[in-house]
């Protein structure tokens, strides 16, 4: 199904339904893994919050929940290890479990950057989770521990809280949209 979002077309590549079944199968994976403990849940701003909002619901047991914001700091994207927080942890995670959410994993540097972060911070164990993992993220230095379906990496992606210049973060499908020149390979 293609549908028209003011000029942009894009073609819905997973459902509402279909992203329900993927989180509930994400959070039956998270509960097995976290057993007993109490995880922290840290969702990486911006595109991971309509996915983590829907993922702590199916998860059903005692959690916190964090935020993390962090972007490149060279604009010129020429030091790709360059990273700055632009908002922090407000809860203590030394000693505990803390799953990561992010709305699309990708062959970038930043989550290596977060899990050096993580680490630094005293977290026990850290694991990782997305909606959407595109092919490339596979051979990441960061594992991806749970993830609902999988995308190629010239796709761009938005819905479902990944965008474009801040547009379709609200539908609630994802889709793939026509890239424009100079943009990333996921929204």
């Amino acid at each position: 199904m293609t549908e028209t979002k003011g000029t942009d077309r894009i073609e819905v590549i997973r459902t509402p339904a279909q992203i329900a079944g993927d989180v509930e199968r994400i959070a039956g994976a998270l509960r097995e893994s976290a057993g007993d403990r109490v995880p922290v849940f840290l969702g990486i701003l911006k595109g991971s919050f309509v996915f983590l909002s829907d993922l702590v619901r199916a998860y059903g047991e005692p959690l916190q929940i964090d935020f993390l914001s962090v972007t490149r700091y060279d604009a010129t994207h020429e030091d790709y290890h360059s990273v700055r927080v632009l908002h922090d942890l407000s809860t203590n995670v030394d000693g505990r479990l803390v799953i990561v959410a992010e709305g699309i994993r990708t062959s970038g540097t930043r989550l290596e950057y977060v899990d050096q972060f993580l680490r630094l911070h005293g977290a026990a164990e850290v694991l990782y989770c997305a909606l959407l993992r595109q092919k490339g993220a596979a051979r990441g230095a960061v594992p991806l521990d749970a993830w609902g379906f999988e995308t190629d990496d010239e796709k761009y992606v938005v819905g479902y809280g990944l965008d474009l210049d801040e547009r379709h973060r609200n539908l609630p499908h994802v889709g793939v949209i026509d890239r424009p020149p100079g943009t990333g390979p996921a929204g």
